[in-house]
């Protein structure tokens, strides 16, 4: 009765890949924020619905970052998948923004999708979550 169990280490790969979720999830919060902000300081006329509508889209692709950083401890398969579809999604939008101009924001935020996609693509972290 008395086994023990290994506790394995979470890969480097996921450990980076988690911090970076982390950053893009604080980063997207205070950008969105800052944005509300500004809409509530601008005309009642200029600000419609449709607008504050466009930016639930935004709001719901942090929150689902915020949730796969937090869930990368379960090990479950579906969290590497999600966050490997999602950070793919991401670095392909950030590249189409960035024809139009390279702002330090679509900078930061094609890297970060970068570098959690490819950290979430190696050996390590598919042995991590394949449990």
């Amino acid at each position: 009765m008395s086994e023990s169990y290994g506790v394995e280490v979470m890969p480097q790969s996921v450990l980076v890949a988690r911090l970076c979720m982390w950053v893009q999830a604080v980063l997207g919060m205070v950008g969105l924020f800052l944005l509300f902000v500004l809409l509530g300081s601008a005309p009642v006329g200029a600000v419609g619905g449709v607008l504050l509508a466009g930016l639930t889209v935004p709001l719901v692709m942090i929150l689902l970052i915020g949730f796969l950083a937090m869930r990368v401890a379960s090990r479950r398969g579906w969290v590497r998948t999600c966050g490997i579809v999602i950070e793919f999604l991401l670095v392909l939008l950030g590249v189409w923004q960035l024809v139009d101009g390279a702002g330090f924001g679509n900078v930061l935020g094609v890297l970060l999708a970068g570098v959690v996609f490819a950290q979430l693509c190696r050996a390590p972290a598919a042995a991590w979550f394949d449990r």
